[in-house]
Order: C-alpha cells, then sequence, then structure tokens
C-alpha cells in the first residue's frame, strides 16, 4: 500500500481509541481527506506486508453522557497487505483507494458493549446500576469517502450489528479538511452527525419498563434518529519513516435525540488521545 493509505489506515485505528475508551461504539471513526493524494496498489494482495505496533493513551468518559472521565493504556497492532488489514481497533476487512480519490473499506469489527459497572478496559459506570449490561456484538462496519478538493472530503459510515446483543445500527456523516500538510506534519478538522437507528438509541439512552423498576432511572423512549454531533481536530507527525505521534480531540454535543435521557449526566462531552506507532 502506499504510504498514505497507510496513513489512513493509522489514523481511524487512532480516531477508534476515543470511542473505545469513551463511547465504544467503534466509531470510529473517519479521516480520509488526504487520501486523494495516494495512489489504489498495483494488485489486490500488494507486493509487501506492512506491519504496525502501538501503544496509545486514551481520556474520555466513562460512557457516552457520563461526566465521568477515565484513562486507559490501549495497545495497538495492525498487519496490510494489498487491500487486505488485521488490525487490533478496526477489525479484519479490506480497502481500496480509486484515483479519483474516491475510498472505501469493510470490516469485521466488535463492539465491547456497556457495563453497569466502573470497568478499566470497557465503557461503563456504577451510576448505570440497574440498567444491566450491553453485552458485546459482532458489527460489520462500511466506510466511504470521496474526496471534493485537495483539502476537503466528504465521508460516511454505517456500522451494522451481525451478532451478539441486538442493540441495533449507527450511522455518522462529515466532512474533513486537511488544514495543514507537510512533509513531516499533518493536521486535520472534522464535523459529523452520528445517526442511531430506533433499537441503538434505545439501547444506549433509553429507559425500559424493566430497567425503570431496576434501577432509580425514569422511563425513556429514545428514538431513532442524529443522537450527536461531534468536531474532531487530529495531528500526526512522523519522526522518521518509522515512527509516528498522532494525537487528537473529540468534542460531541448530545441532540435532541439523547439530552433529554435520564443517563445523561452531561449534554456534551470531550475525549483526547496521544498514540506512538512503529512501522516496520
Amino acid at each position: 500500500m502506499s504510504d498514505t493509505s497507510s496513513f489512513s489506515k493509522h489514523r481511524k485505528g487512532a480516531l477508534s481509541l476515543i470511542w473505545l475508551a469513551g463511547a465504544l461504539t467503534a466509531v470510529s471513526q473517519s479521516s480520509y481527506a488526504q487520501q486523494a493524494e495516494s495512489q489504489p496498489p498495483a494488485s489486490l494482495f500488494g507486493e509487501k506486508t506492512d506491519v504496525a505496533v502501538g501503544m496509545g493513551m486514551v481520556v474520555a468518559p466513562r460512557y457516552m453522557g457520563s461526566n465521568q472521565t477515565r484513562a486507559l493504556l490501549v495497545p495497538t497492532v495492525s498487519i496490510s497487505r494489498g487491500i487486505f488489514f488485521a488490525d487490533s481497533t478496526r477489525g479484519i476487512g479490506a480497502e481500496y483507494l480509486s484515483d479519483s480519490g474516491f475510498y472505501i473499506s469493510s470490516a469485521l469489527s466488535y463492539d465491547p458493549g456497556r457495563m453497569q459497572r466502573n470497568s478499566s478496559w470497557r465503557a461503563g459506570s456504577k451510576h448505570l446500576q440497574g440498567m444491566g449490561d450491553v453485552t458485546g456484538t459482532t458489527t460489520a462496519d462500511i466506510q466511504l469517502s470521496q474526496s471534493i478538493t485537495s483539502w476537503l472530503a466528504i465521508d460516511g459510515e454505517a456500522e451494522f450489528r451481525t451478532a451478539g446483543y441486538k442493540r441495533g445500527d449507527r450511522y455518522r456523516l462529515g466532512l474533513e479538511s486537511t488544514v495543514l500538510s507537510t512533509g513531516k506534519d499533518t493536521v486535520t478538522l472534522g464535523l459529523n452527525a452520528h445517526i442511531g437507528d430506533h433499537r441503538y438509541n434505545n439501547t444506549y439512552f433509553g429507559v425500559s419498563e424493566q430497567q425503570e423498576q431496576d434501577s432509580h432511572f425514569s422511563r425513556f423512549d429514545a428514538k431513532s434518529g442524529v443522537y450527536a454531533y461531534s468536531a474532531t481536530v487530529d495531528w500526526q507527525h512522523s519522526f522518521t519513516p518509522h515512527w509516528t505521534l498522532l494525537m487528537g480531540m473529540n468534542l460531541m454535543a448530545f441532540s435532541d435525540r439523547a439530552h433529554h435521557s435520564p443517563l445523561l449526566e452531561s449534554n456534551t462531552s470531550a475525549a483526547g488521545f496521544a498514540m506512538l506507532d512503529y512501522t516496520f
């Protein structure tokens, strides 16, 4: 794969770390503006295998809408060859980038769900006692992007539940702009709308009759639609061809579909990450 395509892979993996620690929705989420500058691989299986390992630090809410934060160390491993990849944050799948800047990827991944207690590696809080656990779900994640100009791209994501807890499906639609691109540094800004179907929004923001009886929360039905808007800023710095530093921040504001939920302790949230990557 080209260097830019590898950069895209690491960026999306890094953004997934935010959701792994905060919302745990595998959002990840979502950086494609630079891809228009690269070329697709010469063949489906490429000419060599790329391996990258890294260590990330994430600071994020304990769950979507929590006013409590936690810090988490997350090791990462990524293997790619041609259009195929196996990634500890994105899952197992394939991706393709055309000469015109159109990008598509599809991956089988995993959403760890949410706990009704504080957890060291999953979203959750003892504040949710009585709500029951949202158990893990296998998901199919599809991401699309089209470069509009050399500095602007429109992108989208659809994540479908395939097996496990029936927590519904989520979607994302966004714009991303590359505001700085040099030989060593790249800075991007993004704006996104996050959408859930009725089952997804109810899983993470709703309170059923049974949950109302078991917990201290009042009944709430979260309808389908946009549950949040987010703004992101990300910075990549290459020390050498092998060592790369990735840093970013995600600011999220919940919409009417979510912020009336009794589970939300805050109508806005912030998450940040820093990750150091070594590519062999």
